[in-house]
């Protein structure tokens, strides 16, 4: 009986020493994920710097995209981040201006614009996150909100469509700042 009882003890003890163990094997995998993460954001980040400095268009632009993601984070709320309903809010906003981008394609497609700035570059690497995104938040469990299709103005004239690519750019570049450094704090507190 003694023996029994010494090897249940022993076998609990043990269970409870590999417990912490067993559960950062998650961790990492969780961490290598967001890096991966955070560095295509950053990656978007460069490309859409570059394409802004490279943009025929350098002037003050109206911002008449009321369909955009509303860029209303400041760097204070960063520590209060969640990881649920930051990677969901994410999502939804990488996704809505893969919409833009493919409106504003279509656009210079229409209008046959060869000096607005490449748009090919972009929208399959805002796939490719998104698509990343979502398999990051099927792993840890965050369901995924759906998609509102925003309401896309009608094709605008030539000049309108070059305004409109200026405060597309212009605001994806600040989305991606801001979600870079998200994903880095997500990241360094899992």
């Amino acid at each position: 009986m003694k023996l029994l009882v010494d090897t249940s003890f022993s076998l609990l003890f043990s269970l409870l020493l590999a417990q912490p163990a067993l559960l950062t094997l998650a961790a990492p995998h969780n961490h290598r994920q967001l890096e991966s993460l955070t560095n295509q954001t950053r990656n978007l980040l460069k490309l859409t710097k570059d394409l802004l400095n490279d943009h025929v268009i350098d002037t003050e632009i109206e911002h008449r995209f009321t369909s955009l993601p509303a860029m209303t984070n400041k760097a204070s709320q960063l520590s209060s981040l969640k990881l649920k309903e930051t990677l969901q809010q994410l999502l939804l906003d990488f996704k809505s201006f893969e919409l833009h981008f493919e409106w504003l394609k279509q656009a210079s497609r229409r209008h046959r614009l060869q000096t607005l700035p490449n748009w090919t570059k972009l929208i399959p690497l805002i796939k490719t996150l998104s698509d990343n995104l979502q398999h990051h938040m099927s792993k840890v469990g965050v369901t995924q909100l759906p998609s509102p299709t925003p309401s896309l103005p009608p094709f605008p004239s030539i000049w309108d469509t070059g305004n409109a690519s200026l405060e597309v750019l212009q605001r994806f570049r600040l989305f991606c700042d801001w979600a870079s450094r998200a994903l880095q704090t997500l990241k360094s507190r899992n």
